[in-house]
């Protein structure tokens, strides 16, 4: 008695009594794909899936037949569409995702094909089935060891939500007093629920699938009240070891399960008897998808996306998540064993304000905060036209005139001179010129006529680490100089309120516009080749830290892609912010559902 009594004490029943969760009707945030823009199928198709309003991506397009038309390439949309807003993951744990549902939600031919399958005496017992526990002990003598437990639904339920896998007699006989106990406090709806809500479908894409609402999103990437006879026949099967069973490494062993379990349903006339096994080809191809699936980030994103504030729960930051999250995955697979970042920083810029709409951190189990504000990378010739910008600002004008020869100065260190990475410079370019090819010595040369003593306190404004004096660190005009991702944002922040709105620097912000013209035009591609915004790419290091500022008028969106902790082990580590920092941005602004704003400075 004393024991059973202390089995009792332990168990947190609030994992029972609150495993559904109240939906979230209203809207934090404006998600809408604008006119005229095309989506990526596969993208919205998760993304309608984890919806508080799950739906296929059918049902998406026919209910809004009149807004869009679909085309090769994806979904072209003729008219505006609000999209639901995600689910609140319910998940407490890392790298997990969960949405409980209320009992009415679950599909009764998943519930109905459970107790057929897993225990048919359900409704009638106690939390344990004698019948069940003698054959089951019955068979283990004969064995000689714990091979099967003869566990109810309750049971399965209190284990997987108190207790280990481990087959011992002291957790089985903690399990059955804890399934006695629950039967007697909860309703069979109310454990049915819990079962459903809590029971974990393995893992995919390094994300932890708990709940039948998960599973369905993960397995087949639709609502859970899409499921077919024959999926709903794959989930109760894959319950019975979901690693064991797994579609991607046990296809076969699954198969043969999936059989003996679509049989038994449609014996028990759970669904109709024109429901058929799926053919050997359309297996294959959903193993095979799957498989391919597996490798991909989406999931990863909306995970990561669910750990956002609601108002930043939307459809283009999922975008912009998966792009940084592909890109990620692609670089470590390039280089294995390497310390890879990302770190992205949204800024919504107005002539009045300045905002942070949103901030990304590849390494999600470290700090974000620190991340993005405290630690500090070489920013390299990113800073370029902030310096064209002060200089403009001082009466420079970017059609003067500048000397390409070698530049050298007398250091207390000794003398230095900057390399220049271009070849075959004619003697002579405009500023606009050295700018776009963003040359070394002409920026040298600039700042030198006009005076380091003179400009050092104008730089310093925009740059809080600059050391000092300026003339004796000169190299930090080449961008020499470390700044969080933040800071940066808050030094282009400033440029581009005073090109844009106050008239400094407008010719410097014109002169990077053109993307076809500028560091990017071999990657920008057709499509956003098009368009006008302003773009400045950075790689310093080596390669180790590669940036990307982009500017539509609107947003500002900075990326840096690079290599942290030991960099001596790491020789040929060589990117750019062309083929790194700057696909990110092109990618999202292609797939993130609203139009481009031509590079025009915009007001509220």
């Amino acid at each position: 008695m004393l024991f059973s009594f202390q089995v009792i004490k332990e168990l947190d029943l609030d994992k029972i009594s609150q495993s559904s969760s109240p939906r979230m009707m209203e809207r934090s945030a404006d998600d809408t794909i604008d006119q005229g823009v095309v989506l990526n199928r596969e993208h919205l198709k998760l993304f309608l899936a984890w919806s508080e309003l799950p739906q296929t991506l059918s049902q998406f397009i026919e209910q809004n037949q009149k807004s869009l038309q679909e085309k090769k390439k994806g979904l072209f949309f003729t008219d505006s569409v609000l999209l639901p807003e995600i689910k609140k993951n319910d998940c407490k744990r890392v790298y997990c995702l969960q949405s409980k549902l209320n009992f009415p939600e679950i599909p009764s031919l998943l519930w109905r094909g459970l107790i057929g399958i897993e225990d048919y005496r359900f409704l009638d017992h106690a939390g344990v089935d004698p019948r069940s526990l003698l054959r089951a002990l019955w068979h283990d003598i004969k064995v000689r060891r714990l091979e099967q437990g003869g566990s109810t639904l309750t049971q399965q339920l209190a284990k997987n939500l108190f207790y280990s896998n481990e087959k011992k007699f002291s957790r089985k006989i903690k399990e059955m007093i804890a399934s006695t106990y629950i039967e007697a406090k909860f309703g069979k709806e109310e454990i049915l629920q819990a079962y459903f809500n809590e029971v974990e479908w393995g893992s995919l894409q390094g994300i932890k699938i708990k709940g039948v609402a998960t599973a369905s999103l993960f397995y087949f990437q639709k609502p859970y009240s899409a499921l077919t006879p024959f999926e709903a026949s794959i989930l109760i099967s894959l319950l019975k070891g979901p690693y064991f069973y797994s579609p991607i490494n046990r296809s076969e062993r699954l198969k043969e399960r999936v059989g003996i379990v679509f049989n038994k349903l449609k014996e028990l006339n759970l669904f109709p008897h024109d429901a058929t096994f799926w053919s050997d080809k359309k297996w294959n191809n959903w193993v095979s998808h799957l498989k391919s699936f597996s490798k991909k980030t989406s999931l990863r994103s909306l995970y990561l996306l669910s750990k956002k504030p609601r108002d930043q729960q939307v459809y283009a930051n999922y975008i912009l998540i998966n792009e940084a999250e592909t890109l990620n995955q692609k670089l470590k697979e390039r280089y294995k064993n390497s310390d890879l970042a990302i770190k992205i920083i949204k800024i919504k810029l107005t002539e009045d304000k300045k905002e942070i709409e949103f901030n990304y951190y590849s390494k999600f189990e470290r700090d974000l905060e620190t991340a993005i504000k405290k630690e500090a990378h070489q920013v390299g010739s990113t800073l370029k036209p902030i310096i064209y910008g002060l200089l403009s600002g001082a009466g420079l004008s970017l059609d003067d005139e500048i000397e390409t020869a070698s530049v050298t100065l007398d250091l207390v260190s000794g003398q230095w001179s900057p390399r220049e990475s271009h070849r075959d410079l004619p003697p002579k370019v405009t500023f606009r010129e050295a700018l776009i090819q963003s040359l070394n010595r002409p920026v040298i040369r600039a700042v030198k006529n006009f005076g380091f003593s003179e400009f050092e306190p104008l730089f310093n404004k925009s740059i809080p680490r600059l050391k000092k004096p300026l003339s004796e660190y000169p190299a930090q005009l080449l961008g020499s100089v470390e700044l969080s991702i933040e800071e940066l944002g808050n030094a282009f922040a400033q440029f581009l309120r005073n090109a844009c709105w106050k008239g400094v620097g407008t010719e410097v912000l014109d002169a990077l516009s053109d993307p076809l013209l500028t560091t990017i035009r071999f990657r920008v591609g057709d499509k956003l080749g098009q368009m006008n915004f302003f773009g400045k790419t950075g790689t310093s290091n080596n390669g180790y830290d590669n940036w990307f500022v982009g500017f539509d008028g609107r947003e500002l969106l900075i990326t840096w892609v690079g290599l942290e902790g030991d960099r001596t082990k790491n020789k040929e580590f060589k990117l750019y912010g062309s083929n790194s920092a700057f696909l990110v941005y092109k990618n999202y602004y292609e797939n993130r559902g609203k139009l481009f704003n031509e590079m025009a400075c915009q007001g509220q």
